[in-house]
């Protein structure tokens, strides 16, 4: 035996030992070969406009990617396609649920001498919009008077509430079968919202029109809610729009000079009828019954949905092909099933998932991780904290694959706002579930996936503006990529960065199962030559290499 081979022989046990105890302790060595590989076919750009056709389909439709609408179904067959192209095993699965689309453009006219006859006096709102599931009006529209509700003064978000409404004022105005014009700000605080809520079910009115009230919101669009014409004004029915800030200031002074009327359109269709997950599978190699799930829902909420949640999507489409080309190049095969789901009727209240889990709630116990994709691409990368089961803590697993691509990440609060809170909580989700639709899900017994995270990115909402100095522009018609392209808000480096430290972190959850992983050195230099360590896939100590092996 020569002195070298002694000596490596020697060096091996001790970088053994050493490897091993460093592991114990969470220190980690950076990138692996194998994951050098696979981040090196993660592509911002093909992220980016894979986005961008996903927005093309949405603004051909007047309800956009909303569950169960026209353009949500072309959505879902796109994405199955994408699959498919990618060399998954790809499918729809179908439930039924309530639908709702949009016959043709919402509409709003103000009228000034009340007739309808006259079309000089006439003025179209052009920023005008359905809220998101709002009742239908007639076919016709609706013509009626309008009238204001004021809101007291406020010189800042931090005063809102501070004054009470003045309801002597209030009830001086009579809505009942009217078009009301108020504020959304009305429902930033309780008591402002509780009184709103009194006056329109003791005068029930035809037609609600939302607005910016106060100056210092006019920087931003109208902000939609989910599901925002469900609830209360279904139970009185009515219908509901909005306008942005300049447009309702200028209704404000044509009725304050002139007693003007409205004609209000939303020609509005419900049913019920399929909405569809989308299914994308990569099969596990060594274990395929347990899985990894990779998700991000498509549909919108009355906008062109690019951050949210075309971003999202397109993350988890870059991801299927990723992974499916490097398994097809043969240097990765995942040790459990990888499984790209893309998630119908999130603005439904998570609708999408909740049916997913109904049906496969047998599956639950050998779900590994859930990496739940919204609204990434925005300047700083989040993640939601997981609780550890079983020595498997993921969101630190996130958080190390971000430090090792030295990005920057931080860690929030659990949050039940995206689908992977379905997983995490099935019981909350099953009361959600009926508190929203007054449906039984049949979910509160399924085990719980703890192992279950959101993956999104800040500024994200209006409000970030006062919290993080710039805003972000989800649930508005600034989502659109014009409107991150001017206002630099999802770009492609921060897309990029941010899908790879979810490709990272799905490589070392459901690691390769051949082939070894070469840990970068060199260790040790001795008569010349250079060792590296190699280890298995599990990253235990296989052998030494150097330059003369």
């Amino acid at each position: 035996m020569t002195s070298r081979v002694l000596c490596a022989l020697i060096l091996l046990g001790m970088l053994t030992f050493t490897f091993n105890m460093q592991i114990s302790t969470g220190q980690s060595y950076g990138l692996s070969d194998l994951e050098r590989q696979v981040l090196s076919l993660v592509n911002g750009t093909r992220a980016y406009n894979c986005d961008l056709e996903l927005e093309e389909i949405a603004v051909q439709h007047h309800a956009f990617r909303s569950g169960g609408s026209a353009g949500a179904e072309e959505a879902a067959y796109w994405i199955k396609e994408k699959f498919e192209s990618f060399g998954l095993a790809a499918w729809l699965e179908p439930f039924e649920f309530t639908t709702w689309d949009l016959l043709s453009k919402p509409s709003l006219l103000i009228d000034e001498d009340g007739s309808l006859s006259t079309t000089y006096d006439q003025v179209s709102i052009e920023s005008f919009q359905s809220a998101h599931l709002s009742l239908p009006t007639t076919e016709e529209g609706v013509f009626a008077d309008l009238v204001i509700l004021p809101l007291p003064p406020a010189a800042n978000y931090s005063e809102v509430g501070k004054n009470p409404i003045n309801m002597t004022e209030w009830n001086a105005i009579d809505t009942t079968g009217k078009i009301v014009l108020i504020g959304k700000e009305v429902h930033m605080t309780y008591l402002w919202g509780r009184e709103f809520t009194a006056k329109l079910i003791e005068q029930p009115p035809r037609a609600v029109v939302f607005t910016w009230w106060y100056d210092w919101m006019s920087f931003t669009p109208y902000v939609q809610y989910s599901i925002e014409g469900k609830g209360l004004y279904s139970s009185i029915n009515c219908a509901v729009g909005n306008v942005n800030y300049e447009d309702g200031l200028w209704i404000r002074n044509r009725e304050n000079a002139v007693n003007v009327s409205a004609k209000f359109s939303i020609n509005a269709v419900f049913g019920s009828g399929p909405h569809y997950n989308v299914v994308g599978k990569i099969e596990g190699y060594e274990n395929p019954e347990k899985m990894v799930i990779i998700s991000g829902h498509y549909d919108t909420v009355m906008c062109s949905g690019f951050c949210d949640n075309g971003a999202g999507t397109a993350g988890v489409l870059e991801l299927a092909k990723v992974m499916a080309n490097a398994v097809q190049a043969g240097f990765y095969k995942p040790k459990y099933t990888l499984l790209f789901m893309s998630f119908a009727s999130e603005e439904f209240s998570l609708v999408g998932s909740i049916n997913y889990v109904m049906l496969h709630e047998n599956e639950m116990p050998n779900i590994t991780a859930v990496l739940n994709l919204d609204c990434i691409g925005s300047d700083e990368l989040r993640v939601s904290e997981t609780d550890p089961v079983g020595g498997f803590d993921l969101d630190q697993k996130i958080l190390n694959a971000a430090q090792d691509l030295n990005i920057a990440v931080i860690l929030e609060p659990p949050t039940g706002s995206s689908d992977h809170e379905v997983f995490r909580r099935p019981a909350w989700a099953d009361d959600d579930y009926y508190n929203t639709w007054h449906l039984e899900a049949g979910i509160a017994d399924a085990t719980p996936v703890e192992s279950s995270t959101m993956i999104n990115s800040c500024p994200l909402l209006y409000y970030d503006k006062w919290y993080m100095e710039a805003p972000g522009w989800i649930h508005t018609s600034y989502d659109n990529s014009t409107s991150t392209e001017t206002l630099n808000w999802v770009e492609v480096d921060d897309l990029e960065d941010q899908i790879k430290v979810a490709a990272l972190t799905t490589v070392r959850i459901s690691p390769t199962t051949e082939g070894v992983l070469l840990i970068e050195g060199p260790y040790y230099t001795w008569d010349g030559a250079e060792y590296w360590i190699v280890c298995d896939y599990k990253r235990r100590p296989v052998r030494l290499v150097s330059r003369y092996s």
